[in-house]
């Protein structure tokens, strides 16, 4: 099978089964194909859009596997570097053979006007992922998302020691938060300097923020709730924290176990394959700090995961919170005098960020906000208001920007 059919099935599969693009990947997974999938993906509301205004009557389900040919055409024309004249050949060609002569006609005529008029369209958001934004932020802030959604994001490294010297030896630059970050990246990342010896791990600079805010956690017994893949375990193990990581998905927690052996971090780590609520109703340990990523929406990840922006709603949002609000109740029965619960999620929606703790606090009045133990005078101000972390698609937009994240320290008074 050619890539571009590959791809075009890979966005079928995507869209009509919602399915992630990880999920589909394999080592064989070109370069091509990953970044004509991630494409289609960060711009496929506009193009269908303007797919729209090209075809006469709509795509019969039978022939559907044309409406992708359609899509990775329209996005090669208009957004990548291949030759127009070379984009409709391969794609009429892959449509005679998969649909037969007329379907070939339909996609020569459709592509060579796309060609020629190089039509624009300023949709990004579907209408149901806009409507989880609009609930809790302006059309200014929208839009500014909206061009963070069509940018390829930068990669993040955690990294366990001397992380300008390894900034100095990959060519990235060195946040001040200790995150090394590598723009324009061409190379796989196992073939990176220090991935075989666990010099670093990949983590988004937001997502690591919240354990590196907690300060100072040697030797305090930890436990990382809903851990795989382990970025915030590594980061715990690596600050010299005893640490439990638990997770209910057995391939993920292997993953995470791979990931630490890599790292040579394992000597201080305890794992359990089990939902976290399950865990903790059936423990009696207590914990000086539990750190709580919980299960939620990941809509603040479309900048890496664009699938995002065509697969959540409101609903799933709100299927979330209910689960938050659970694991987060019965986690603070589970700390030590003095502990702190550190949750986190990767969402851009308040009802599992803001509300979400604001609902806590009004439930438990004996816990309260803790303040971080330090902040980043580099980040934007307002990541840090009230007490809590908040990070956007947008800030740091001369660095490549960050994943949306949100981030609340409780303690009992």
């Amino acid at each position: 099978m050619s890539e571009r059919l590959q791809v075009a099935e890979t966005l079928r599969r995507i869209k009509e089964e919602k399915i992630f693009f990880n999920a589909l990947k394999t080592d064989e997974t070109s370069a091509f194909i990953n970044m004509l999938v991630l494409t289609v993906l960060r711009h496929l509301t506009g193009l269908e859009e303007i797919l729209c205004r090209y075809l006469k009557s709509k795509i019969k389900n039978k022939d559907i596997i044309l409406k992708y040919l359609l899509l990775c055409g329209a996005a090669e024309i208009l957004y990548l570097n291949t030759p127009d004249y070379a984009a409709v050949n391969e794609y009429v060609r892959l449509a005679k053979k998969t649909s037969g002569q007329y379907a070939g006609g339909m996609l020569n005529a459709v592509l060579r006007r796309i060609a020629a008029e190089k039509p624009k369209s300023d949709k990004v958001f579907p209408t149901t992922f806009k409507k989880i934004l609009e609930k809790d932020y302006t059309l200014s802030e929208i839009q500014k998302m909206e061009v963070a959604a069509l940018s390829e994001p930068p990669l993040d490294l955690s990294v366990k020691e001397n992380p300008a010297l390894w900034a100095e030896k990959l060519g990235g630059i060195l946040l001040e938060s200790g995150t090394v970050r590598l723009q324009n990246l061409k190379t796989k990342i196992t073939d990176l300097e220090g991935y075989a010896k666990g010099a670093w791990w990949v983590q988004d600079a937001a997502s690591a923020l919240p354990v590196k805010l907690l300060g100072d956690v040697k030797g305090l017994k930890t436990l990382d709730l809903c851990a795989a893949p382990g970025g915030k375990t590594a980061e715990l193990l690596s600050a010299s924290a005893l640490v439990t990581a638990v997770d209910l998905n057995p391939e993920r927690m292997e993953r995470l176990r791979q990931n630490i052996k890599r790292l040579g971090l394992e000597k201080n780590l305890k794992t359990f394959v089990s939902d976290g609520l399950d865990f903790l109703q059936n423990t009696t340990e207590r914990f000086d700090i539990i750190v709580l990523d919980a299960p939620c929406s990941a809509t603040g990840t479309f900048r890496r995961h664009p699938e995002v922006m065509h697969f959540k709603t409101l609903a799933d949002v709100q299927a979330q919170a209910k689960i938050q609000e659970s694991l987060l109740n019965a986690a603070a029965t589970h700390l030590n005098k003095n502990g702190r619960l550190l949750y986190a999620t990767c969402s851009l929606a308040k009802d599992e960020g803001e509300r979400q703790i604001e609902k806590f606090l009004s439930q438990n009045p004996s816990f309260q906000l803790c303040l971080f133990s330090k902040t980043f005078s580099t980040l934007e101000k307002n990541i840090f208001d009230n007490q809590v972390l908040r990070t956007l698609p947008y800030n740091m937009p001369d660095l490549g920007g960050m994943d949306g994240f949100f981030a609340a320290c409780l303690q009992q008074k």
